[in-house]
């Protein structure tokens, strides 16, 4: 069993900037990492506060222990940087050029998956990103070129069938 964590008690500034941070959190989340800490100063273990915040004592323990080691800036939720962009501003430029070239567009708002995949292998060609052809779904769907079909399924045929549809109609 790990040896439970104590907190030194804050003096009256800290104590009154941890509430500040507390009413002002942006997030639940971050709210929830201040409320732990003012529960620990409230003479709570980290199993006790875990079962209070619906947290695992895990996060607890790691909460405290930032708190303890970094202070208060330490607390809220740190996010993991992620992958990196796959795509180039010179991917995006090309792709929107060869929308473009097509006046009606209407490749564009429906296009079959060997069409996107085409599309994919061609602007890989062109700027050297390799990306799949839901990466360029993705990318003509932030430009406002939504609503991009790919091959029917029974379902899909469905809804057509009945008039209900579950995206804009662009046409």
């Amino acid at each position: 069993m790990p040896a439970p964590i104590t907190l030194p008690p804050l003096d009256e500034q800290q104590q009154a900037d941890l509430q500040q941070r507390y009413e002002k959190a942006a997030d639940t989340e971050t709210r929830t990492r201040y409320q732990m800490i003012m529960l620990a100063q409230l003479g709570h273990t980290a199993p006790r506060i875990a079962a209070m915040v619906l947290r695992s004592e895990d996060t607890v323990a790691r909460v405290l222990k930032r708190f303890l080691s970094e202070g208060l800036d330490a607390v809220p939720r740190r996010t993991s940087p992620g992958w990196g962009r796959t795509i180039t501003s010179a991917w995006e430029a090309e792709l929107l050029r060869v929308i473009e070239l097509d006046p009606a567009r209407r490749w564009a708002r429906k296009l079959p998956t060997g069409r996107a995949a085409l599309l994919a292998d061609y602007l890989g060609q062109q700027t050297g990103v390799t990306v799949t052809r839901e990466t360029v779904r993705v990318g003509l769907h932030a430009h406002g070129y939504g609503g991009l079909a790919t091959e029917l399924d029974v379902t899909t045929q469905s809804r057509r069938e009945s008039g209900l549809s579950f995206r804009k109609d662009y046409g």
